[in-house]
């Protein structure tokens, strides 16, 4: 007789990737799980440290929520297939993070944690061709987001992923606002402080201006395969990231000399050239249409991935009580009937149990009468 195996609980299936405040967790081929970090996860991270307090995935469940409510599709963004307030389903990327690329083409020191430390020095490049196509597809990605009315305020490399076919997709919208908020959590060279006006000193409000820049950032770090600076400051970490504001804020950038159409996109953006995100990926796409690689796309089933992780859940991958949420109406029914009946049934059993002890108490067993005792067959009659 076949039976069917138990569900492998969430937390026990295998972890690919982490983020500030999440785990990832691959659950089937094709999809991985999202979730908010235990207490105590990261060792050092107050609680409050996080966007003032607010739920970690607040601002993610937001634009997931505007995202999938859409008719049209965005291939450039990574699919969720459903969103709950502590979980998000996403499509899996099998190349994982851009970064983690880049990173095999670096040499760098290693920190005590085992982590990667100072830059030493790049040690090769992206095909030009293959970063062209990337450009074409992260800045069609944020095109989409503006037309949302969102910003996605964390644009950089940990921030997309490659499919198989070395797409990319932009994720992680943890810090995804509305458009006019303040500009926060990013400093140089992702961010320009602003030197004068009347939000002198911050980052300003975000926008299509805000957006470009880190554009530009992620862009010059695709095609010279390192922050900018990173390869010429020293080797105090705050200290670097503090000349690299200050030269960003008063428009002191690297030299560009790898490749005209991209190295002039990447000034534009610093430059901040663009009213909006959609000129910008107008521009990229036709500037670059003759170096960029064709794309091989695949269309990712999203009524399909959502059936799926609905089973997965009624099948226990998040736990009993979230299982039984998503099970037929008529199921849950059935459910809270039983459960209804049982609690009633032991109710009747307890109530029983006790008017018999009861009972017991107020009417005594009476002692049964005494018998007479016996001779013994070896004593002597009187």
């Amino acid at each position: 007789m076949c039976t069917m195996e138990p569900m492998i609980p969430l937390k026990r299936k295998d972890g690919v990737g982490t983020g500030n405040r999440s785990i990832v967790h691959r659950v089937t081929p094709t999809i991985v799980v999202k979730r908010v970090c235990d207490k105590g996860f990261w060792e050092g991270i107050p609680e409050e440290s996080y966007d003032n307090g607010e739920h970690p995935f607040a601002r993610e469940l937001a634009f997931y929520k505007a995202l999938n409510s859409r008719q049209d599709r965005c291939p450039e963004i990574v699919a969720c297939f459903l969103a709950l307030p502590d979980y998000f389903f996403l499509s899996y990327c099998e190349l994982n993070r851009l970064d983690l690329r880049y990173f095999e083409r670096q040499e760098r020191e290693v920190r005590p944690s085992g982590l990667h430390g100072r830059l030493i020095r790049v040690t090769g490049y992206e095909d030009i061709g293959l970063v062209a196509r990337w450009v074409i597809q992260v800045t069609s990605a944020l095109a989409y987001v503006e037309k949302m009315g969102f910003c996605h305020n964390d644009i950089a490399p940990r921030n997309c992923l490659l499919d198989r076919h070395l797409n990319l997709r932009l994720c992680d919208f943890d810090r995804a606002t509305t458009f006019g908020q303040p500009v926060e959590g990013v400093v140089g060279p992702w961010a320009r402080k602003l030197i004068a006006g009347p939000l002198k000193g911050s980052y300003g409000l975000c926008s299509a201006r805000t957006e470009q820049f880190a554009t530009g950032t992620l862009v010059y770090y695709m095609v010279y395969g390192c922050e900018p600076y990173e390869d010429e400051l020293g080797p105090t970490e705050y200290d670097s990231l503090r000349e690299v504001g200050r030269r960003f804020s008063r428009l002191e950038f690297p030299d560009l000399n790898r490749n005209a159409v991209l190295d002039k996109f990447i000034s534009s953006c610093w430059h901040e050239v663009f009213p909006n995100m959609a000129l910008t990926a107008y521009y990229i796409k036709r500037a670059a249409k003759d170096i960029a690689l064709e794309p091989h796309v695949e269309e990712v089933d999203c009524g399909k991935g959502r059936r799926d992780c609905e089973r997965l859940i009624r099948d226990g991958l998040l736990g009993s009580e979230l299982a039984l949420s998503f099970q037929p109406a008529w199921r849950r029914y059935l459910h809270f009937f039983v459960a209804g009946a049982r609690a009633v049934w032991e109710r009747l059993v307890c109530l029983l149990g006790r008017s018999c002890r009861m009972a017991v108490a107020d009417h005594p067993p009476s002692s049964p009468p005494s018998q007479p005792s016996q001779q013994s067959d070896d004593t002597p009659p009187s």
